[in-house]
Order: C-alpha cells, then structure tokens, then sequence
C-alpha cells in the first residue's frame, strides 16, 4: 500500500491536475484575508470552500491514471487498493491545505475576545477534518469510474457541494455552522459531524472500490 501511496503522490504532482483546484481553494481563502474577520469565521470559511475543491481535485486525480497504468497496477494489486490509495492521496493534500489555510487564518485575522483562541483554532480544524472528509466522499462519487463523463461528474460535483452546505442535515453544514459559532460563543466543537461524516465517507470510498473492481473484471473479461 506504502508503494502504491508514493505511485499515486508522484503521479498527481506531475499530472499538474491539482492546480485549478488548489489555486481555486488558495484564491477562496485569500479574499477572504482581509484583517477584519474574526479567527472562527475565517477558520469556517476555510473549511467551507474545502467541500467543492477537495471534490474537485479528488475528481481530477481519479480521471489522471492512463488506462494502461491502472490496468497494470490491477494485475499486480487487484483492483481495489490502488482505488483507495488514488482516494487517500487527494485527501492527505486537503488536510495539509487545512494546516495551511489555519497558519494563515492565525497571522491575520483578530483574535476572539472572551475566548480562547486554541480553542478557536481547536473547533476550527476539527471542521476542516469534516469537510475534507465531505469532500473526499463527494469527489468518491462523481469520478470514474462511478461517473465517467466530465458533464455528468462537473454536474454532480456542483449540485452535491451546494447541498452538502446548505443542507441542515449535512455534516459539513453542522461543522461549519459549529466553527463561525465557536469564536463567539466558546462552546466547543460538537462531535456528532464528525460521526456523521465517517460512515458517509466508508460508503462512498467502498463505492468507488466496488466500480472499480467491477470495471476491472469487465475490461479482462473483454481482453480474455
């Protein structure tokens, strides 16, 4: 898994599919930069654009692997880890984005009156947690091979984020919702986001893995 890991690093730093997403992440934080926001509203604002841009990139890594690679990496692995691995790496790169976004929410913005700010920071990277999960679970499951046109993944991808957000119901909403609050009122970050997102997250990644399995099967039988 460690190799397979490395293979899948390499292979999204040099596809250089990463930067629209990350610029588009970077661009998002960056305006929002402006020295007046309070260190939890920026620290939730940070982790709410993580949703649309970690699907993004997740999404791109997945559409990268030439087919030939992948069918090589099948034949020597099975089908389904190299899925996982392809699923983890994008998702290590938005928890370091996470880190990132946090050191610079921290340089500038004011700290809360009244209340801790490690506890501000605290609630503030358990909420980019969630969402970086939301996000990986989105990009899960509008990417090859359970999504194969670019339409219908940008489609998904668009709709899926704004409803992660928006819906009340949503892990990432409850997160966000607990950050922008969490500077004013002190009341520390709740947990249940982050149970709810974990069984979200196995589904979609045990999904992605099952396609591909299934598109692996397809593709020897055709070649057999």
């Amino acid at each position: 898994m460690r190799a397979l890991l490395r293979y899948h690093g390499v292979l999204l730093l040099r596809s250089q599919r990463w930067l629209p997403p990350v610029l588009l992440y970077a661009g998002l934080v960056a305006i929002s930069l402006d020295g007046q926001s309070q260190l939890g509203s920026q620290l939730g604002w940070n982790a709410a654009v993580l949703v649309p841009a970690l699907a993004w990139l997740t999404r791109a890594h997945l559409a990268a692997e030439p087919p030939a690679a992948r069918a090589c990496l099948a034949a020597a692995t099975g089908t389904r880890r190299p899925q996982y691995a392809a699923l983890a790496v994008p998702l290590a790169a938005g928890l370091l984005l996470v880190l990132l976004a946090a050191a610079g929410a921290l340089l500038t913005c004011p700290a809360p009156r009244g209340v801790p700010w490690v506890t501000v920071l605290g609630d503030g990277l358990a909420g980019g947690l969630v969402c970086s999960l939301t996000g990986s679970a989105l990009g899960a499951v509008c990417a090859p091979p359970l999504v194969r046109t670019t339409a219908g993944g940008a489609g998904t991808l668009v709709i899926g984020s704004v409803m992660l957000l928006v819906l009340s119901a949503s892990p990432a909403n409850a997160a966000v919702r607990a950050v922008f609050s969490s500077g004013r009122t002190g009341v520390r970050f709740p947990l249940l986001p982050l149970l709810a997102v974990l069984p979200l997250i196995v589904a979609c990644w045990c999904a992605s893995a099952w396609a591909a399995g299934r598109a692996g099967a397809a593709s020897d039988r055709e070649s057999g």
